[in-house]
């Protein structure tokens, strides 16, 4: 993924382009009836999580969703090759098992021979085949492009297919949860049709959930199970290949969720007061005041997900620009962030402070080589000074800079994204506390990007990075990167860094590996190419009836439901 789609995710493009296209519809795949889920329940039968979403959603394509809720819900009708495994490590779900070549570049697996398709036909390598070459297709105008490109694609057998990279990435495996799309219903659809196709409303998955009904009020998901195992007189589920745990025995006080009911609502203050009401069961993407508040009732608990979204100051260290060029300069800036304070403050303490572009809850953090600037203004005044500043009265002065020090401060703007516009808000007034002269710019994302960042006509920019839950660093800060259409929009360039980041992603054991990030973060920490502020927690308000969801690190919030199979809701009692 390259840093401009990285940016456009994080602070949330889609709430611009998505104005509210309602849909009426009952699912049903483009060519059949859905294939039914066994002896189903009836709808007064299921045991059904009632979750607020902030829609509407417009598309429910993974290859296209953008929105929270799209998101969110496609990821419950999809899956990809690996899913979350333990320690955020890569495991099996539509491959059974994969191999890597002895030069890093060739992945092949080999897929599962079980699976089916909502409308009951098998998945093959077909399917895997179709998916990347769409991805890489000129027509696709989607947000998923950038880690596809000069992936090839070869099926080598109905259940093995080969991916091969054009250079060795150890990071790739965490981009394989891509969801796979069916080539059976899609492939005779020209790309740029199928953004406006039947399969837009009515997708078919190979999910652990699959569509019953949607329209502009909400959506309905009901659990997809080609046959149900009736043993006595309980209810038994089969184990899936998404499931992190074997399926047990229902008890008779609780069993697996039969359904989701999302209702779209057109904020989160509107699913709060949903919540309030209890109209729902489960909440998501809360600021920490609500969650608090809702967490007050009884019967009902806040879940944190640490997330690898940094939120941080992107310099502009294009060639030929004298500003910010010196380490000093960069740290001084970063001393005089008080970035405990914005975690307690902005974030309610929900989250914690960045010391690294390496997230503190990843495999690959080293708080040692990370190191832990402080806040300190005065040191930040005497970096300033080291670095060949001079303060006359109320402004700074600094040579090769004409007239007194002027930052440009650009955001994403308060109705896109609040937390980043409320951390922006607090970093230029530390910087003004600091006596430097700053403007602080909230833009619409898409002119942030386009008119600032991709030019670089900024000084500064607070933004949203998701590092991922395997940290690859190399496309935001490798010289390479930097040039027109790169992924290296600070522009900054290092002949000694490039090496650290190269040697970071290439394929090695999990010791190496860890040495060879901490050996980066040793050198980022010397350098402050970028400063690292917070990463926000993804904060889940549910009712205790609802038991199983166990937070951990996740990149998306769709990754809340990496255990959704293991969830059980609290069965009504008997009279």
């Amino acid at each position: 993924m390259t840093l401009r789609e990285r940016i456009v995710l994080a602070v949330g493009l889609v709430l611009l382009v998505v104005v509210g296209s309602a849909m009426a519809v009952t699912a049903a795949p483009p060519g059949g009836s859905a294939l039914s889920p066994g002896a189903a329940l009836s709808p007064d039968e299921q045991l059904v999580v009632r979750e607020g979403l902030v829609g509407p959603v417009d598309t429910l394509n993974p290859l296209f969703a953008r929105t929270r809720a799209e998101l969110d819900i496609s990821a419950l009708l999809f899956r990809g090759l690996t899913r979350l495994g333990p320690g955020n490590s890569p495991a099996p779900d539509l491959a059974e098992s994969w191999s890597v070549s002895p030069d890093g570049r060739a992945y092949t697996f080999h897929l599962r021979r079980d699976v089916l398709w909502h409308d009951g036909t098998p998945f093959t390598a077909d399917d895997v085949v179709y998916t990347v070459l769409t991805l890489q297709h000129p027509d696709y105008r989607g947000p998923l492009a950038g880690r596809w490109q000069g992936v090839a694609a070869e099926r080598l057998g109905d259940h093995v297919v080969r991916l091969t990279l054009p250079s060795a990435d150890a990071t790739f495996l965490a981009s394989a949860p891509q969801p796979i799309l069916p080539a059976h219903i899609l492939s005779t659809i020209p790309v740029a049709q199928i953004r406006s196709s039947a399969f837009d409303r009515s997708p078919i998955g190979t999910g652990p959930f699959r569509l019953v009904s949607i329209d502009e009020s909400g959506a309905r998901l009901e659990r997809f199970v080609p046959a149900l195992v009736e043993e006595s007189a309980s209810r038994t589920l089969p184990p899936l290949p998404l499931d992190p745990l074997a399926w047990g025995r229902a008890s008779t006080t609780e069993r697996g969720v039969d359904a989701f009911a999302f209702t779209f609502y057109p904020s989160n203050a509107a699913v709060a007061a949903a919540f309030a009401a209890d109209d729902i069961d489960a909440a998501g993407g809360l600021g920490a005041d609500d969650a608090r508040r809702l967490a007050a009732e009884p019967g009902v608990r806040i879940l944190r997900y640490p997330r690898t979204v940094l939120t941080g100051v992107l310099l502009n260290l294009r060639f030929g620009r004298t500003l910010l060029r010196s380490a000093d300069e960069r740290r001084a800036l970063l001393l005089a962030i008080d970035r405990d304070a914005i975690v307690r403050d902005v974030l309610g303490g929900m989250g914690s402070r960045a010391d690294s572009l390496v997230p503190p809850t990843s495999w690959a953090f080293d708080q040692k080589a990370a190191g832990r600037v402080p806040f300190s203004r005065p040191q930040a005044v005497k970096d300033l000074r080291a670095a060949g500043w001079r303060r006359t009265d109320s402004r700074w002065d600094r040579p090769g800079v004409d007239g007194a020090v002027s930052l440009e401060l650009v955001t994403v703007d308060e109705a896109t994204n609040p937390v980043a516009y409320a951390v922006a808000e607090r970093v230029a007034a530390y910087w003004e506390t600091l006596g430097l002269e700053v403007r602080l710019q909230p833009l619409p994302v898409q002119d942030l990007v386009s008119d600032k960042l991709v030019p670089g006509s900024f000084d500064a920019a607070v933004v949203d990075l998701n590092m991922g839950v395997d940290p690859d660093i190399y496309p935001l800060l490798a010289s390479s990167q930097a040039v027109d259409g790169g992924s290296n929009i600070s522009g900054y360039q290092s002949a000694a860094l490039d090496p650290l980041l190269e040697k970071a992603r290439l394929p090695a054991s999990a010791g190496v590996r860890k040495e060879r990030m901490a050996a980066l973060q040793a050198a980022l920490a010397k350098e402050l190419p970028i400063l690292p502020l917070v990463y926000a927690d993804y904060v889940y308000v549910v009712r205790d009836t609802v038991h199983g969801p166990r937070p951990r690190e996740i990149a998306e919030p769709s990754d809340r439901f990496w255990d959704v199979l293991t969830w059980r809701l609290a069965e009504p009692a008997g009279p």
